[in-house]
């Protein structure tokens, strides 16, 4: 038997609503997570998303609620079934991303008392995930359709909160918090790609720490 919800979604952390930022953290090896993600907690941006495409994310996870301890405000990403939901929660992800909308992770967040953010493009697909319970829904892929997409969606949606990703600049972050965003994630632009030398890869992590602190900034400026 299925237990009850409960009553209430699961509201974002502190530390989301304080940054507006998320960094969301895709390497093709495990080897440059940990000391990048040290690097993003030191430069202040403490909300770090590691995606499952990454070989040995949930083994980074422990190694880095270890390190970090209640410094940072540590997830999942990319999580795209109950399976990986529940080996997520066992692992001691305080939250969950995912690509798309499967309630039954939503399910499982709620029953964990753990924020969830599920992705949706369409007017239809947000406000399905918003209303399955999530804490807030992830516009994906966000940089597809732009700030104007947000404002239209939240125009008619006013209580939705929603949280852009997916191509998003760190010089667009601003826009983005503007039009109405929640918070921002943010994954290549941040962490540097290809062209820049990417800290997930062994790239500049002096860098990496200048990205996130724009980033911050842009968010507070935004606000102000």
């Amino acid at each position: 038997m299925t237990e009850p919800l409960p009553a209430h979604r699961a509201e974002p952390a502190e530390a989301l609503r304080r940054t507006g930022v998320v960094a969301v953290l895709r390497a093709d090896t495990p080897e440059h997570l940990l000391p990048a993600a040290g690097t993003l907690a030191d430069a202040g941006l403490v909300c770090l998303e590691l995606t499952l495409t990454t070989p040995g994310a949930l083994d980074a996870l422990e190694r880095l609620r270890k390190d970090l301890g209640d410094a940072a405000d540590l997830g999942t990403g990319s999580v795209r079934s109950a399976e990986e939901a529940r080996r997520s929660l066992d692992a001691g992800a305080g939250f969950l991303v995912s690509p798309g909308f499967r309630a039954d992770v939503v399910a499982l967040a709620r029953q964990a008392g753990v924020p969830v953010y599920p992705a949706g493009l369409t007017p239809t697909e947000l406000a399905a995930a918003w209303d399955a319970g999530a804490t807030a829904v992830k516009l994906f892929p966000a940089a597809t359709v732009g700030p104007a997409h947000l404002k239209a969606f939240t125009d008619p949606y006013p209580d939705v909160r929603v949280m852009p990703s997916g191509g998003i600049g760190v010089d667009d972050v601003g826009t983005w918090i503007r039009a109405g965003a929640l918070a921002v994630g943010l994954g290549g632009a941040l962490s540097g790609g290809a062209l820049s030398g990417d800290a997930l890869a062994g790239g500049d992590l002096g860098a990496l720490a200048d990205r996130a602190r724009r980033a911050l900034d842009a968010v507070a400026e935004a606000r102000s």
